[in-house]
């Protein structure tokens, strides 16, 4: 008889245990539901830190999740490059860079960890200035080599944009080598002519070797994309990516028109 009623309450406990992991999922998904309809607004005042929210609530209840850590990455990389502040920068994106840290921990072959870690590395770098940030160059290319291995697609050519950045950021000496950005960028653009920041970038390579011909040829083709045409899920950036383009024209040539 007590062995049939201990039975019984195990079954009872299993029950229960397996009801609240089913309830955990269903939050999990509602609240990653608004995770993603906020970085879809993200341009809009308030809805990236409501983004954020959401997903560390998830790690509240869900510490494993791997998808809400680089998602956080991803949200701190849009924040950050949007603060006027260095300090601020530095703060956010090293925020960032724990996150995607921590995701790499639980899953090492995340292509989003390893690409949001490598970016939120350069703009660390950036923001605490290139000569302080150099030790921070090998691992920034161990997760772009990881992810070009991986998924060379990802992020429209991601791993390719920014080692051609990396490379013609870097001081020669350190690194840098203008033919490398040159190849990796030309990549990129096969693999995601949509990114407008992929002919951005090379523009500017091509302008400090006086290829100007060429550079203002993908800057028009950047200028000129019609708003309806402009790459829907980064169309924030992309819009953002036109303004730049605007302003590496006028500062090589007079006008536009």
């Amino acid at each position: 008889m007590r062995r049939a009623i201990g039975f019984v309450a195990a079954l009872f406990v299993i029950s229960m245990v397996s009801h609240a992991f089913a309830a955990d999922d269903s939050f999990v998904k509602l609240l990653m539901k608004k995770a993603d309809k906020a970085y879809d607004q993200r341009a809009t005042k308030g809805k990236a830190a409501e983004g954020i929210e959401n997903l560390e609530k998830i790690l509240a209840v869900a510490p494993a999740n791997v998808e809400a850590r680089w998602k956080l990455g991803r949200l701190l990389y849009w924040i950050g490059t949007h603060e006027k502040s260095s300090s601020k920068q530095v703060e956010v994106f090293e925020k960032g860079i724990r996150y995607c840290q921590e995701a790499i921990k639980l899953d090492d072959k995340c292509v989003p960890c390893q690409f949001w870690l490598a970016v939120s590395y350069g703009k660390f770098g950036e923001a605490k200035g290139v000569l302080q940030s150099l030790g921070l160059v090998p691992h920034m290319m161990d997760a772009l080599e990881k992810v070009k291995k991986m998924d060379e697609k990802y992020e429209w050519g991601g791993a390719h944009r920014v080692l051609g950045r990396l490379y013609f950021k870097l001081p020669s000496m350190k690194g840098g080598d203008v033919n490398k950005a040159i190849e990796h960028l030309r990549k990129s653009i096969v693999i995601g002519p949509q990114h407008l920041m992929n002919h951005r970038f090379l523009a500017e390579v091509l302008l400090s070797e006086g290829k100007k011909d060429e550079a203002k040829e993908l800057l028009k083709k950047i200028i000129d994309t019609p708003e309806a045409d402009l790459l829907g899920p980064k169309k924030p950036e992309m819009k953002e990516e036109q303004d730049e383009a605007k302003a590496l024209w006028l500062k090589e040539w007079p006008k536009y028109w």
